[in-house]
């Protein structure tokens, strides 16, 4: 006889209205979309458990639909969540991640960053202090790979600096035996094939972040020069030049192309993505959509925004699947979020040497002289090792931001930006506003075989 009693429909469990006598139900404990009879699905809506057959019961229970009626889930997840951080941990003990901003200087004025940016690029003094800290770093532990992450301002405005730091980088981690390889965010204005070359080949360089936020007409009214001409049309013919080279290597080092929506460029996203389907685009790079934030608390980007750009993620969704781009449908489960922020011996560097633990607290009279700045590389004695940003998985897994606490998306999402949930500002991902949607598709393109 089954044993029922003890079992409840797990509080991260999501039942997709049925569509065309199509019965759905997603598991966020484990990640997993399920198709069930009519029958089933309505015991389990109406807690009859007891007319579910052996089989369907067991792949409920196996895919923690079902939970056994006096678990506390929250505390269950967070004890993998434990687990996941134990093995990160011990991934960092071998892979160190840094990240250098060698230039203040940026080409664009993007309506939402919340920089302050100024023609400065890393000085030589400044270019010797990173390397001796690097040094540092790769003497006092073993390691067996050293990543940089390039960012600015704008990196590829000090590419002659980037070059001479990249080379001594090489030497020392040549010298110490530990691999090295790189990533680089840019806005693309100036991303040539030859600096795609020389990045892929001599920073080892192994992803290459450009944005697009839309068509010609949407990205140039967020994306405008400094002296208010539109950059669609440079980056743009920049990224094609590349990715249609006999040099570009997707496997080695390839291109994501992230789109920032807000308000103003919510329609701008399928022309662009035809545009990269014109093209030939949409099997040689990564292409995503990230919602407008509040940076620097300059106020960009409203929450009320993000769910209509979420509804809208639905028709990009579909358009890219149906054209052969490669894009996730549903969000796995998911620790919680690990960032610069949250690596113990991760530091950022700008181009006065100033340490930083977050990207986004840089070139910003917000954060200059506030808790997130870390030091100088000039004054190392008064060097502060971590902001809060360290503590922040733990604050998580003990329930200190409510929002994430309670919410059902809470093993799927990870809390995400760690700053922003310090902040009160938490930045919800797009799936929460069309996740039955996603089922639906996910299901229908598993069917076709063209899913994930």
């Amino acid at each position: 006889m089954k044993n029922l009693t003890k079992l409840k429909l797990s509080k991260y469990a999501f039942m997709s209205a049925p569509r065309n006598d199509v019965y759905l139900i997603f598991s966020g404990r484990s990640g997993k979309n399920i198709r069930l009879s009519c029958k089933s699905f309505d015991a389990i809506k109406h807690n009859r458990l007891d007319i579910i057959s052996d089989d369907t019961l067991y792949l409920l229970r196996n895919v923690k639909v079902l939970v056994p009626e006096n678990e506390d889930e929250f505390a269950e997840i967070n004890k993998e969540n434990h687990e996941k951080l134990r093995r990160q941990a011990n991934f960092r003990k071998e892979n160190l991640y840094l990240s250098i901003q060698p230039s203040a200087s940026c080409q664009l004025a993007c309506d939402y960053c919340g920089q302050e940016h100024k023609k400065a690029k890393i000085s030589a003094d400044n270019i010797h202090l990173v390397l001796n800290r690097i040094r540092m770093k790769l003497k006092t532990h073993t390691y067996k790979l050293l990543e940089i992450g390039w960012f600015g301002g704008e990196p590829l405005t000090a590419w002659t600096e980037m070059r001479h730091i990249n080379r001594n980088i090489k030497d020392l981690t040549s010298s110490e035996d530990i691999r090295y390889i790189s990533h680089i965010t840019t806005n693309g204005y100036a991303l040539t094939l030859h600096k795609y070359i020389s990045l892929k080949n001599e920073f080892n360089c192994k992803r290459i972040e450009i944005t697009l936020d839309g068509s010609k007409e949407f990205h140039d009214i967020h994306r405008f020069t400094i002296n208010h001409s539109g950059s669609f049309d440079r980056i743009f013919s920049n990224l094609i030049n590349i990715i249609n080279s006999p040099d570009y290597d997707k496997d080695q080092c390839f291109i994501s192309v992230r789109c920032n929506v807000d308000e103003k460029n919510i329609e701008g996203v399928i022309p662009l993505l035809k545009s990269l389907y014109d093209h030939n685009a949409q099997d040689k790079i990564f292409f995503y959509v990230a919602n407008v934030v509040s940076w620097a608390k300059n106020g960009a980007g409203v929450e009320n925004t993000w769910k209509k750009i979420g509804e809208k993620s639905t028709e990009y969704l579909l358009y890219m699947l149906d054209h052969g781009f490669k894009t996730e449908i549903l969000p796995e489960r998911e620790g919680p979020y690990m960032c610069l922020g949250t690596i113990r011996d991760s530091e950022m560097y700008d181009a006065y040497g100033n340490i930083f633990d977050c990207s986004e607290t840089s070139y910003s009279s917000t954060y200059s002289k506030g808790p997130f700045a870390l030091g100088n590389l000039r004054n190392l004695k008064n060097l502060k090792y971590n902001s809060i940003l360290k503590d922040v998985p733990e604050m998580l897994m003990n329930g200190k931001f409510e929002k994430c606490r309670v919410c059902k998306f809470y093993p799927l999402c990870g809390g995400l930006c760690p700053l922003a949930l310090v902040e009160n500002e938490p930045r919800c991902p797009s799936f929460i506003y069309n996740i039955e949607d996603r089922m639906l598709i996910q299901m229908l393109y598993n069917y076709k075989g063209k899913g994930k």
